[in-house]
This record gives C-alpha cells, structure tokens and sequence, in this order.
C-alpha cells in the first residue's frame, strides 16, 4: 500500500509539471460539437451558389471569368507602324519630293490587358525613319525620330525629333521645312492607336 501511494502521488505531481498536462481538456458539450458525423450515401448534396461569369470584354473564349489575360500585340504593332509612316511627306513642301522613305527602327511592346472584366491598351515603342528628297537640285537626308511613343504620354507628350544628316544649306531648309511634317506623322500614329483599340 505505502509503494501503490508513493507511485500514484509521483504520477500526479508529474502530470501538474508538465507543460503537456497545462491546458485544460474541452468540456464534453463543447467537444460534442465537432464529432464525426456519418455520411449519408442516398443523401442530396448540399448546394452550391454559382459562379456568375463577368463582362470580359472581348477577352478569349475561355476566360469566362474575366481573370487576368494578356495579349501580345508588339510584332503587329512594329509591322504596322513601318506601313503608316513610309511615304508620309512634308505638307509645306511643295517644290519637289521630301518625305519619310524608310523606317530604320520599330521596337518596343503593345498589350492588351484582360482583369477583372477590364479591358487596358498599353504600348511603349520606340521608332526611327528616315527622310529624303531633293530642295534646289540637291539631294537632301535625315532622321525622325520617337524615342518613347508611349501609351502614358498619348497624344500630348510625345516627341518627334527631326535631325538632318548635314549642315549645309539645303539640308538646314529641308529640316526646317521637315518640321512641319509633325502633324503629318501624329495623324498616322492616331491611325495606329485606334486600330489597337479596336483588337
């Protein structure tokens, strides 16, 4: 009996000790909340509230849901701004041939944006042509130049650059005269912008 009483008070003092022992237990009528309950074969399932598909605007077929989905336009985009701006001449220039003959440089990236039913044009590119002609009998050249023809600043911060490939005479003329084929080369970059719009 003296052992039995030993042992029993020893186990009991460990059980106080321990950290495993601290918590309480969960009160029986709490803990017959969470008991597992059987599963009914023949039993309807619980219902579910559907999903209701959102305006994707004109997102793929498949993207029901309006979730994220980007299409990339860039390739498109670099080949029809070649197509838009070669040929595009000086409107104050009268006298002879001056206008843009080649574009050098069409680089960069066009995007359309599916989230959330929102549907967002974005473009950063970077373009250079070039320009010729002839002023006086002489052969004239030089550079058009948009460094960031980018959707954030359309149409109010774009810059068009015009330079000339010599500083004589006839080139200093021909670029002032270039100059004015500013608004010449903002119409077809309208062009361009609209048609993205509409992919």
């Amino acid at each position: 009996r003296r052992i039995d009483s030993i042992m029993a008070e020893e186990k009991s003092k460990t059980k106080a000790d321990s950290t495993y022992y601290f918590f309480k237990s969960t009160p029986a009528e709490i803990a017959k909340q969470y008991q597992p309950q059987r599963i009914d074969p023949d039993a309807a399932p619980p219902t579910q509230t559907a999903r209701v598909a959102v305006n994707n605007s004109t997102g793929s077929t498949w993207n029901k849901m309006g979730t994220w989905e980007e299409k990339d336009y860039s390739k498109w985009a670099c080949s029809r701004l070649k197509e838009l701006l070669v040929d595009t001449e000086c409107p104050a220039f009268s006298t002879g041939d001056l206008k843009i003959s080649e574009v050098v440089k069409a680089e960069g990236m066009a995007t359309i944006l599916f989230l959330r039913g929102k549907r967002r044009v974005g473009f950063e590119l970077n373009l250079k042509a070039k320009w010729k002609g002839k002023l006086d009998g002489k052969s004239v050249s030089g550079h058009v130049c948009i460094p960031s023809f980018d959707s954030d600043e359309w149409p109010d911060d774009i810059e068009i650059d015009i330079t000339a490939d010599k500083s004589d005479d006839a080139h200093d003329a021909a670029r002032r005269y270039m100059r004015t084929a500013r608004s010449s080369v903002m119409k077809q970059l309208k062009i361009f912008y609209d048609e993205l719009h509409k992919k």
